[in-house]
């Protein structure tokens, strides 16, 4: 557990938002990972900086109703019923294996009901807590973070103090009160510990990126058929439920992308962090900085070729996982995390290293 002066911090979400963790707080570390409805999220906030996690219900105030300007009007109320419906219960969403068979309304309560006097830093998936709130308390620091990175990053909104943008490098910028902070935000091997608990690792195959393609559930990477022919490797695909997926990508030697939509990079940190090693062009991702050279391919051919090579040097193929894990832990957590404490100092002005 990384030793943050007790500075506490609690992660927030509607219980109308469709992706993370669905369970009550203090749940373990395995099963808070588990729930989730879809993707990994802030799980080192939790593995590594023992947070709060909460459910809070749609408040009636206007601010905690930006998530509708992502959505239409007829996904707005599809969104809704999150909470007395599972993910897979709604319209267009059926192909979807969520974690737990539980519908997070359950879980949520009431935003005015939370004694948010307990916490010193506050991170909220969209608003989910309403300016009302943020008035009353603060010493905390008050963070937003767009669900879909589409919204608010360029700025803090309603009283908020910091704006979270999805980006890698923790980049803080104190006048326009914006932070650099992923929405994956897990250490160099958060991911593998957990999987390590009941799964051996040994690797084998080449798992597919899903942005590869564009249906769902993926049943075939075409681009990859000759990867699999000219290496001898198996191909793996994406799987809906959180706990396999992870499971899929753990059990395998290389993490690959060829072609398909440019992608943030969620899944390749999720695959670093789970001690796969990922294969793909730079150009294909946001998160660029967690890619070392040699971990850079530009067609089949080029991923054929470095497949082969680490199929038959151990040492290479480790010294690529160890590289990755660097830039991993340096990007994607140490940097993040600095730039969030960094916020907390200059708004409580405590001095550097307090």
């Amino acid at each position: 557990m990384y030793h943050q002066n007790n500075i506490k911090i609690v992660f927030v979400k509607q219980e109308v938002y469709p992706d993370l963790y669905v369970c009550k707080n203090r749940t373990p570390l395995r099963e808070l990972l588990f729930s989730s409805a879809g993707r990994v999220g802030p799980f080192g906030l939790f593995s590594k900086l023992d947070a709060d996690f909460i459910i809070v219900k749609e408040d009636n105030s206007k601010e905690c109703h930006m998530w509708e300007y992502d959505n239409s009007n007829a996904e707005v109320e599809n969104l809704r019923q999150l909470k007395f419906k599972k993910l897979n219960e709604l319209k267009g969403q059926e192909f979807k294996v969520p974690g737990v068979n539980i519908c997070q309304g359950e879980f949520a309560v009431p935003v005015d009901e939370v004694n948010w006097s307990k916490y010193n830093i506050v991170i909220s998936i969209n608003i989910s807590i309403p300016t009302r709130i943020v008035e009353k308390y603060p010493k905390i620091l008050w963070c937003h973070m767009s669900g879909e990175a589409s919204t608010m990053q360029d700025t803090a909104y309603f009283g908020y103090d910091l704006s979270l943008s999805q980006f890698t490098r923790g980049e803080y910028n104190k006048r326009k009160k914006v932070l650099e902070f992923p929405y994956t935000f897990v250490s160099a091997d958060d991911l593998e510990s957990i999987m390590n608990q009941t799964n051996t690792n040994e690797k084998s195959g080449v798992y597919g990126e899903v942005n590869c393609v564009l249906e769902r559930p993926v049943n075939r990477i075409p681009q990859f058929d000759i990867v699999s022919q000219e290496t001898g490797m198996q191909i793996k695909y994406h799987k809906q439920r959180i706990e396999d997926n992870l499971k899929e990508i753990y059990s395998s030697k290389f993490f690959l992308k060829i072609g398909g939509r440019f992608t943030r990079g969620n899944g390749a940190i999720e695959a670093i962090s789970l001690g796969t090693p990922i294969l793909m062009n730079p150009a294909d991702i946001i998160h660029k900085q967690i890619l070392p050279p040699e971990a850079w391919i530009f067609n089949s051919e080029d991923a054929i070729r470095k497949i082969n090579y680490y199929n038959n040097n151990d040492d290479a193929y480790q010294m690529l996982l160890n590289k990755e894990r660097e830039l991993v832990q340096l990007f994607v957590f140490d940097y993040p995390l600095y730039g969030l404490l960094k916020a907390y100092r200059n708004k409580i002005a405590l001095p550097v290293g307090v």
